[in-house]
Parts: structure tokens; sequence; C-alpha cells
């Protein structure tokens, strides 16, 4: 039963609160009420997965894209399970690679600037010896000669799928050699394929084989091409040369621009279809690129997958500024999360959008699975904030329980929810762009945090600090 049904079930039986086995109580006691309560008591970060309907979508679009329809379909495709923290396989015969290669789709951008050169010199961080600017990916040309925005969005494309390669070609360097030197027979004896094949899990003996590219700042590449598409192309804001000039200079002396391109331009996380739309042209791009692949030596399938670990923060302090206003130093986007600070519309136009870039929905037409698209058959982290104060009332469980069916409807396929304490309410005041996307419980209403006035923030953080009568 997916998480969708057994949500809707619960509605209609709220009787059903006590004395389940775990089956019972995942199939009746949904997370529209159990992980609701949970999280009430701020005593975690909940992590929510098997949101079905979708997960399955991308079982079912991986076995067709492999040609492993007569492994994964529609008679066992419930059978899934996610591994690792929330990469989705089948149970017995899949020994996929999870978290093999991390793409960061916002180098192409960089070098679609730059006609596939560095932006700034790179250096060795102990001596500070800087190197020469070199020629990174293909000669794309000046951006400054690309007039329109469809010839910029064709550099960009192109350096995705250079990237791609080149990704794709290093993997195959560690992959060989873990076929060669690096046998695992025990665990070969425990997945099906091996034996019969006669080679180890390390040759590519299981019946199912993928491995994965995760891609990393996801949001940020997104909202950097809308800023572009904006200031350049449609409003004229500024040039590209100017764009490229303040991106070198970290922003610094471009500060009204800089503002333009963080408050003016779109961005994804807000249900804004213009924003979305980007970010599922910048998925299919990068995903169909990585379906061409296989392994050499071993005939592994390449499959998309968003998981950043903690790239996102180190890559940010490499990576020079970036068109979406980020200055060099501040991190990047979290795998498919909106950047920090964007999602200011609310958790459920955070969450339609994330739905809408893995695919969306066609019930009337062609999907993966039951009406869902899944362009990330691997699992896309997909990480939220809240402040404690917002479930501590029954009216606003309610309120949380109808968001999470309608996540369960629209959004994406592993849920992570933050509850945040008074001294992260308190950085909020020193730090108000980090938190724009906070809300917090007033009274009778929600509000964003960082729009609220500063004796009334005092309030609430006094309030939500005591631990005692």
């Amino acid at each position: 039963m997916g998480v969708k049904q057994a949500i809707h079930n619960n509605l209609r039986r709220p009787e059903n609160q006590t004395e389940h086995s775990w089956t019972d109580l995942r199939e009746v006691r949904a997370p529209a009420v159990a992980e609701a309560e949970m999280i009430s008591t701020s005593q975690g970060a909940p992590f929510l997965l098997n949101f079905d309907e979708r997960s399955m979508a991308g079982m079912m679009r991986e076995a067709g894209k492999a040609g492993y329809q007569d492994l994964i379909n529609e008679t066992n495709v419930h059978d899934y399970a996610p591994v690792g923290c929330l990469e989705n396989t089948m149970v017995g015969n899949d020994r996929s690679g999870t978290v093999d290669n991390n793409l960061n789709l916002l180098k192409a951008v960089e070098l679609a600037l730059t006609g596939g050169k560095d932006l700034l010199p790179y250096g060795d961080p102990l001596t500070g010896k800087k190197n020469r600017i070199r020629q990174d990916g293909p000669r794309t040309g000046p951006a400054t000669r690309h007039l329109t925005w469809e010839a910029f969005w064709k550099a960009y494309a192109e350096q995705t799928r250079y990237i791609i390669r080149k990704c794709v070609d290093l993997y195959e360097t560690t992959e060989s050699i873990r076929a060669r030197f690096c046998p695992t027979p025990y665990l070969s004896c425990l997945v099906k394929g091996c034996a019969e094949k006669g080679l180890d899990v390390t040759q590519g003996g299981a019946e199912i084989n993928f491995t994965t590219l995760e891609a990393v700042t996801f949001a940020t590449t997104v909202d950097s091409l809308l800023a572009i598409k904006y200031l350049v192309y449609e409003r004229g804001e500024c040039t590209m040369e100017e764009l490229i000039a303040a991106l070198k200079a970290n922003w610094e002396g471009h500060e009204v621009l800089q503002a333009k391109a963080q408050n003016k331009a779109p961005k994804y996380g807000r249900d804004d279809d213009e924003a979305d739309a980007m970010a599922l042209a910048v998925m299919k791009l990068w995903t169909e690129e990585t379906w061409k692949y296989k392994t050499r030596s071993t005939g592994r399938q390449f499959r998309p997958g968003m998981l950043s670990w903690n790239y996102w923060v180190g890559d940010g302090y490499i990576l020079p500024a970036s068109p979406d206003g980020r200055p060099k130093g501040r991190f990047l986007s979290n795998a498919i999360c909106p950047s920090n600070g964007a999602d200011i519309h609310g958790p459920t136009a955070n969450a339609n959008s994330v739905g809408k870039a893995l695919g969306g929905r066609n019930p009337e037409g062609r999907a993966d699975w039951e009406g869902y698209v899944n362009l990330l058959p691997n699992g896309a982290s997909h990480t939220m904030t809240f402040n404690p104060s917002i479930l501590r009332d029954p009216e606003h469980r309610e309120k949380f329980k109808a968001f999470l069916r309608g996540y369960a409807e629209n959004g994406g396929t592993a849920l992570q929810i933050n509850m945040l304490d008074p001294e992260m309410l308190r950085d909020a005041q020193k730090h108000p762009q980090d938190y724009r996307h906070l809300l917090v419980r007033v009274t009778g209403y929600n509000a964003y945090f960082t729009t609220i006035g500063k004796e009334l923030q005092n309030e609430v953080i006094a309030r939500v600090s005591h631990e005692g009568f």
C-alpha cells in the first residue's frame, strides 16, 4: 500500500490509533497522523520515505531505460526498498551503486559564461600559488556573443554534456580497478545473478546493475540560469559583459545588480511555473544525457539521482560567485531543495516545485507509473525546515497532516524535516538573508520569522525557550 492510499485510509478511520503491529501501523496509522505527532515533539529530524507512487515511477523508468523490464515490472515493483540514505533498489538481485559520482551542474553555467574556461584561476590553498586559467570545457565561444537566450542555453547544454562525459570517463578508471583487483566473494554469494554468471558483484555479476550520477547544486544552477535570462535577455538590467565582471569581482561594487539577481529574478521553490519549467528543463537535460552511458569494463548502466552529501558546502568555497547573486564562499543548494532563502511562499509551494522538477504528474498521458513521472530513479533528498512551535496546537497539526497528504500526492520521494531551536532563531536575527524561508507560529497565524518586527521576534524566541513553569 502506498503512502497516498494509507493517508486516505487513515482519514476515513481515525479510530485506529493504538495496538497495531508494525505492518498494520504503517498501513493504518499513516504519516498524516503518526509522523505529525512525532514531529510535533521536536525531538529529532524525521526522515520520510516510501512515497510509493513517485518512487515506483522511478523504478519503472529505469527498467525501461536499461532494458530490465523482465526484472522490474508491475508485478514486482512494489518490492523496491531504499538503501543507504534514500536510494531505491530492488531486493536480492540488485547490487547497484548509489553514490558513485557527483556531478556539479553549476560548473556548466560557469563554463558557458566563459566559452569553456575557468572564470577565476584556481590555486593551492597551502601555498597560495595561483594556476593559470585553463580551457576546461568545449569552446562554445564568449557568452557576450550569445545574442539570444536560446544561444546561451545551447552553450550551457553542451558544457553539461561534456562534464557528464568526463565523470563517466573518470569513473571507468576506478570501476575497472575494482573489477580486477577488489573482489567481494561473500557478498557475491548473497546477490542473485553472480553465481549464475560466474562473476563477482564488482564485475557486474548481479542481475540488476546500475551506477549512479548524483547531481549537486541543482537549485543554484536553475536560479543562475533564471537570473541570466531575466537580467540579460528579458529585462536588459545589464549586459553579459557586466554580469561576468560582477561575478569576477565577487559582486563587490555591483551590489545593486546582485540585489536584482537575488530579489527580482524568478526562483525555483516558489511553485512558479516559469521557474519550475526551467528546473524541469535542466533536469531533463542532464538525466537524459546520463542514460546514454554504461561502464565499459562491467556493463553497468548509469542512472541519475540527487544526493549532495556535503559537496554543496565545500564546493561553495571553491566555485566563484554565481549569477543568482550568491557570492563565493557561501553554500550552494542541497540536493533537490530550493536555495536557502528562496522558498518564501511556504512549504506547499516548495513541495510542488520539487514534484514538478521530478517530472510532475500526467494522469491522462504518458507517465512512468500510475500517472507519475520520476526522472530520478535513484532518489532525491529533500529537506524542509519548520519551527517546533508551528506544530504545538491541534489546528496546526491538522494542517501539517494535510501538507503531508499533499506531499504524497505532488512531492518527491524522500522528505527530511528539520525542527529548529531558539538558537537558530537568534541566528536568524543576525543573518536574516539565510532564513527567509523560516515559518513561525505567532498567534492565530503563521509568519515568516524575518518579516516580523524585532519585538515580536524576541517574544517568539522567549516563548519557545521556556523549559519549565
